[in-house]
């Protein structure tokens, strides 16, 4: 023992003189001679290797070291543990020891708020539930995440109260009031949200003004179309503000020689069952192998990422996992895997890590799919789109070139969608004899104007009734009152149950014809009912996320369901209800098109987005400027692309 105390004094003499190799051997013979793990030996490896830069190894001896220390210095131990295995990205190790660290360290907010963001991040929202008392309610961060929390959990009534009483208390707080307006979409507060379109109808007041500028990019084209205001700062641009180049494009790598496969790092944490990968799963699949090399470049959660046992096998040996990492030393991964085409597939949604973007050095980098709009803030350089969700008109509202597709921007598959299996109207309690409307977008799309269209078509068509997926007892509660207040009584509204996914396809047939949300359309949701055969009716929007269904009704062949006034909309829906020969025919037009039509061409749609990738290409291996690029359209099929 005696000669483990004179190891110890002489490794924390070297320590103090800076001599740290030397330190860190005399700690560890000090610890190998201990009786027992000692813990002030261990915080001294810890410290140590903190000053060398070991983060990890100081993070371990840190933890041991609170395992044996006493009351008084375990907590300060366990938390230092905490932090350093947070900022390593190890949210595993967090997830293992932050709720002990936290009940030792009770007074901490900061650490609570560490501990629940990585609980919250690993989508294991019940176990949050012990540490947001523990969290500060006056900072905003923490106040976001019991928001973002309440959201996930369906605890609509207990969220809105409470953002209620805090905006009462404290008028002035920003994020109470942007995060009330956000809430009351989710919960279907229509008066709240007219109220806010009201006030933005004068965007440069100073009130409307701050709302805007702390507004989350997606929360905006919930429900604006206005193009210009659109791009506008958001709050994301602030928080990627410091690894986004002050002016023009960061510094790059060289393009790969011409002749060499094309190297795509496809970015993302939805590498999962997410509606991304319903979507795009196929068309990563399909690349051709010969001019294209792929990597998954994954921070999606441990958990999740275990459904990607399901992939083709090439897809799974492409997945680099980089979860792990911080965004600097992702985006030095990214350069070390030699990634010619970084591809972002998140944009301005949740879990985003759009600064490894900014600070990747790969000679292209394209956002594609998560986000309906140009990505302000952060350094790109294309955007996948087509004509229709981005007209000529859109070039100047956007920081990225277009890069358009020839038919429709949105990938799909018929591979990832099951054919739709019979059922019955009984099943899903609707009524046999009356024309069935039908909507089953996200609650959070249903805007005052797509409320108003609804209940004209309603109106319009009064032997009908309304099927909608709204599960939320709030929102459901606030959608009767508003339809009852538009003199359409709550028995012509029939809520959906949710459904497994197969099951949910299959009853998608069971309406009559669908209605769209506006100005955020359906996105997988309206490729959805296309694939079941069940026909939609949208209008022409002004921005991105307005003319996605336009987009796929024209990719489906059907662009006579797209209304260009609102009007018209309710006419058309009005026209359909009653000449039911003309709906039959929409309906046979899809099934009979299932198989040919472009929209779920997959290896069609894959060999356009291949060729946009050549043309950004030859531009960067040429030394050229990002430029607007239409992609041309292959010949058409004249057989099908696979027989049921």
């Amino acid at each position: 023992m005696r000669g483990m105390k004179k190891t110890f004094e002489a490794a924390v003499r070297d320590y103090q003189a800076g001599r740290y190799e030397s330190a860190l051997g005399l700690a560890t013979k000090a610890l190998a001679k201990a009786r027992d793990e000692n813990p002030a030996v261990l915080a001294l490896i810890g410290n140590i290797n903190f000053k060398m830069g070991n983060r990890l190894e100081a993070a371990e001896a840190f933890e041991r070291a609170a395992r044996k220390a006493d009351a008084k210095t375990a907590p300060g131990f366990l938390k230092l543990a905490v932090t350093l295995f947070q900022g390593a990205g190890l949210t595993d190790r967090v997830l293992e020891i932050g709720a002990r660290a936290v009940a030792l360290n009770p007074s901490d907010s900061d650490l609570a708020f560490m501990v629940a963001s990585a609980f919250f991040s690993h989508g294991r929202w019940p176990e949050m539930d012990p540490l947001l008392e523990r969290l500060d309610r006056k900072n905003d961060r923490h106040l976001a995440l019991i928001v973002n929390h309440h959201r996930l959990m369906g605890r609509f009534d207990e969220l809105y109260a409470e953002l209620e009483q805090g905006v009462k208390a404290n008028p002035d707080d920003w994020f109470l009031n942007v995060s009330r307006f956000a809430v009351a979409r989710e919960v279907l507060d229509f008066d709240t949200m007219a109220r806010y379109e009201t006030l933005m109808k004068t965007p440069d007041a100073p009130f409307a003004a701050g709302l805007l500028s702390r507004e989350q990019a997606l929360g905006r084209i919930l429900w604006s179309e206005d193009e210009a205001l659109n791009a506008s700062p958001c709050q994301e641009v602030a928080s990627y503000a410091a690894t986004r180049p002050a002016e023009g494009r960061s510094k790059r790598r060289p393009f790969s020689a011409a002749g060499e496969r094309i190297r795509i790092g496809y970015l993302s944490n939805d590498f999962h069952r997410h509606a991304t990968m319903t979507l795009f799963l196929e068309a990563m699949a399909c690349h051709d192998r010969s001019r294209f090399d792929v990597v998954l470049l994954c921070y999606t959660e441990k958990n999740a990422a275990a459904q990607q046992a399901d992939w083709p096998e090439h897809l799974r040996q492409a997945v680099v996992p980089i979860g792990h990492l911080s965004d600097s030393d992702a985006a030095d991964r990214i350069g070390e895997l030699g990634v010619d085409i970084l591809v972002d597939l998140k944009g301005h949604t949740m879990g985003a890590r759009l600064n490894i973007v900014n600070l990747a050095d790969a000679p292209v980098k394209v956002t594609y799919l998560g986000f309906p709009g140009s990505v302000t803030g952060v350094d790109l350089d294309y955007v996948i789109s087509d004509p229709v969700v981005t007209p000529d008109t859109s070039k100047s509202f956007y920081a990225e070139k277009l890069c358009r597709l020839p038919e429709t921007y949105q990938a799909n598959s018929w591979k990832s969608r099951p054919l739709p299996e019979l059922v019955e109207r009984a099943d899903a309690g609707l009524p046999e004899d009356a024309f069935v409307f039908g909507s089953f977008n996200a609650t959070y799309k249903i805007t005052p104007r797509t409320l108003a269209l609804w209940a004209d078509v309603l109106k319009a068509v009064p032997d009908s009734v309304f099927w909608i997926l709204c599960p939320a007892p709030a929102a459901q509660r606030n959608l009767l009152s508003a339809f009852e207040d538009r003199g359409i009584p709550r028995s012509r509204i029939i809520f959906a149950d949710r459904k497994p996914y197969p099951a949910h396809v299959s009853r998608l047939p069971l309406a009559d014809l669908g209605l769209d949300t506006f100005p955020y359309n359906g996105h997988t949701t309206t490729s959805d009912m296309l694939w079941a055969g069940l026909p939609v009716l949208t209008t022409r929007g002004k921005a991105f996320a307005a003319r996605v269904s336009a987009s796929l009704l024209g990719a489906a062949g059907l662009p006579e369901l797209v209304a260009e006034t609102d009007q018209e909309f309710v006419d058309k829906a009005a026209v359909l209800a009653r000449d039911p020969f003309a709906l039959s025919a929409l309906r046979q037009r899809l099934e009979a098109d299932r198989f040919v039509s472009p929209l779920f061409d997959c290896e069609r749609f894959t060999r356009h987005l291949e060729h946009g990738f050549e043309l950004m290409a030859e531009r960067a291996r040429a030394g050229l400027a990002p430029d607007h690029i239409d992609v041309p359209a292959a010949p058409r099929r004249t057989t099908p692309f696979h027989v049921a």
